[in-house]
């Protein structure tokens, strides 16, 4: 009885994260689709084939699920491990004297989440304009965002190599913008720019705008 009670468990755990991803998918295509505002609850649900009951069970509001929609998307681009807690970062960490390095290692890993994230925040970035529970939930990924670029400036920084009178919450700015999920989004869908074209203008504009001049 103990056994088929933890399989029933199982099997329960397994139906609920089934749901869960069918509910995110249809959150994504309707959000993209028809935009914060203008995307029901009830669009959703239909989309997912679960009652709106159901959706609401497991993500509450409509601004919970957009703010999980985000969370997840970024895991599932990163592969549930942080950009830097990567082996490709961790390793420029320990081995770079330099910053072109650290700045590769960093773009390489956080430039696939972009292109899996911009469009998605985009939706949230407009629905926070006129919705201030989606603004807060915009502005917490945003707080997550400058952590993770704030570790970058940090390794140049000591590693002496931030350009002169450049100061760390400046440098963490440009980080922000360059890398950023409104960045991406206008250089791929309003300017038509390849994933490749755009992940090498990022590494290349990062070292202009921070590092050192070389000699």
């Amino acid at each position: 009885l103990g056994m088929a009670r933890v399989k029933t468990q199982q099997t329960r755990r397994e139906q609920a994260e089934a749901s869960r991803r069918k509910v995110l998918r249809a959150a994504r295509d309707t959000f993209l689709e028809a935009g914060y505002h203008a995307a029901t609850m009830g669009q959703i649900a239909e989309r997912s084939g679960l009652a709106v009951q159901t959706v609401a069970y497991y993500f509450g509001t409509k601004p919970k699920l957009m703010s999980e929609l985000i969370a997840a998307t970024v895991r599932r681009a990163m592969g549930d491990v942080a950009p830097i807690e990567r082996p490709g970062w961790e390793r420029a960490m320990a081995t770079a004297t330099e910053g072109g390095p650290l700045i590769d290692a960093f773009v390489d890993e956080v430039h696939p989440v972009l292109m899996a994230v911009a469009r998605v925040v985009d939706v949230a970035r407009i629905g926070g304009m006129t919705d201030p529970e989606v603004q807060d939930i915009h502005q917490f990924h945003e707080n997550w965002r400058a952590r993770d670029c704030g570790k970058l400036v940090d390794a140049l920084n000591r590693i002496h190599s931030l350009r002169e009178g450049l100061d760390e919450h400046t440098a963490n700015d440009v980080v922000l913008t360059v890398l950023g999920p409104d960045t991406y989004r206008v250089l791929s869908v309003d300017r038509g720019w390849d994933s490749e074209k755009i992940h090498d203008w990022m590494k290349h504009s990062i070292k202009a705008l921070l590092l050192k001049p070389q000699i």
